[in-house]
């Protein structure tokens, strides 16, 4: 049973969190061991850069912040996200907010849902069940429906194109919790996540082909917030997507009562290279802007 435990560390900053992320770079530490970077090749030079781990890096205090500035210093840029409701002092203006990220406070009331919402979430609960997975095999039931949330979004050779070794890595951390929601024929929806520092972090919510059908998502996410409320825990379940549907939108905050912001640190270690690499792209927006597309 998980309980609230502000002394957990973040599972995110470790080694062997960051190596299930191969698929966004080289995992680097820093000297003391606390700070992975996964560092990517810039296309068409010799140069590297470097990005925090997903879905963030925790940043305990000013020297952490000075960490990356010290001892990443052969990498051009770095671009890092840090923990929801942190807001990072960084050097000449280099911490942006990046955006707000839904969260469900078991301390706070729940939002109302509709009577549509109401509904979809009565016919799932008469036919299906929310689970608590242990089983290592059930589990890893995530990764072919994950296969298939990829070439429906068209995920592959992105950012989020993960595969069997991220899920393994979030099944072996001490704190890894999977859930699912499932009815006398399949699977219907997985999540999964990890609890530290009073919190379910919900890193994936997939939905089967199967489950669309029938909204299993609703059933999915009223069982999260049953569980953050059993466990005084608060939810959070990542941000809009920047390409995200305002039907997205309308469905995360059904099952969200609190916002918090999430900020991004854009580290430029060498400004001239930096400068040629960008040249004739706009460096307003997307950061670090040579890899706009």
């Amino acid at each position: 049973m998980h309980q609230s435990d502000t002394t957990t560390p973040c599972p995110f900053n470790t080694e062997f969190y960051a190596r299930g992320l191969s698929n966004i770079g080289e995992v680097e530490m820093d000297p003391t061991f606390r700070i992975p970077v996964l560092r990517r090749p810039i296309t068409g030079t010799t140069l590297s850069d470097g990005v925090g781990p997903w879905p963030y890096l925790w940043i305990e205090n000013d020297s952490d912040i000075e960490k990356l500035y010290v001892n990443f210093r052969h990498l051009v840029t770095l671009s890092v996200v840090t923990q929801p409701g942190y807001i990072p002092k960084a050097q000449g203006g280099d911490a942006k907010l990046l955006k707000q990220h839904y969260v469900y406070d078991p301390s706070l009331p729940r939002r109302p849902l509709s009577r549509r919402a109401r509904e979809r979430l009565l016919r799932c609960e008469a036919r299906a069940t929310f689970e608590v997975v242990s089983d290592e095999h059930q589990r890893m039931e995530i990764i072919g429906l994950y296969e298939g949330l990829k070439h429906r979004r068209g995920l592959n050779g992105g950012l989020f194109d993960y595969g069997v070794r991220h899920f393994k890595t979030i099944s072996q951390l001490k704190d890894g919790i999977f859930f699912r929601v499932l009815d006398d024929r399949g699977v219907g929806a997985i999540a999964c996540g990890v609890v530290f520092s009073g919190m379910l972090q919900v890193l994936h919510t997939v939905i089967s082909e199967y489950g669309l059908r029938w909204n299993a998502s609703y059933l999915l996410m009223h069982g999260l917030q049953d569980y953050a409320h059993a466990h005084r825990l608060r939810l959070l379940t990542g941000g809009m997507p920047d390409a995200g549907a305002d039907g997205l939108r309308t469905f995360k905050e059904r099952w969200a009562n609190s916002f918090t912001p999430v900020y991004l640190l854009r580290i430029i270690n060498d400004r001239p290279r930096y400068a040629d690499l960008c040249s004739g792209k706009s460096r307003d927006g997307y950061f670090p802007a040579y890899r706009q597309k």
